[in-house]
């Protein structure tokens, strides 16, 4: 990807794709980590391979277990979030509250700035910086009960541990 004046694909990107570049990647990457389990390797694998979910939408493989699909869907969100902010955001229709029809997104946007303000125009303004999150003080003082890790990701933890920390036993 480049990211320079927003995303656009690099020429390798225009010409490999993302998949193989990613799958590239992680080869170079675990190379370097000759204790990485070659299980966990192969599930990290096909979760690049089937990150866009569908065989319709390029992907070599439909996710085969919990960790792959919760990232197919998320990529998939992440993207139609960005495409929502950038229709409100880029949309030229000066009346009312919704933008035009986006053919992707099968809908029109409502612009909440115009709507809450009684279909005033709003200044166009640069959007405010991301505020940070901040982490309750104690883990786990939420309303819904504590998830287990899944095996899978217990696994990734501890292979991506650093050799000198790993406990004995």
């Amino acid at each position: 990807m480049n990211y320079e004046r927003g995303f656009s694909y690099s020429n390798e990107g225009q010409l490999i794709g993302h998949i193989s570049i990613a799958m590239r990647m992680i080869g170079d990457k675990l190379r370097g980590l000759p204790d990485f389990p070659p299980l966990l390797r192969t599930l990290v694998e096909h979760m690049i391979l089937s990150h866009h979910g569908q065989l319709e939408f390029g992907s070599p493989k439909l996710p085969q277990f919990p960790e792959a699909l919760l990232l197919h869907y998320l990529d998939d969100m992440d993207s139609k979030m960005e495409c929502m902010r950038a229709l409100i955001e880029s949309d030229r229709q000066v009346d009312g509250c919704f933008t035009t029809y986006h053919n992707a997104l099968e809908r029109m946007a409502l612009k909440k700035d115009r709507y809450l303000n009684g279909a005033a125009a709003v200044p166009e303004a640069s959007p405010p910086p991301p505020t940070v999150r901040e982490e309750p003080a104690a883990v786990g003082q939420s309303s819904r009960p504590a998830v287990p890790d899944s095996l899978f990701a217990g696994k990734l933890k501890q292979a991506l541990e650093p050799v000198g920390s790993k406990q004995e036993g």
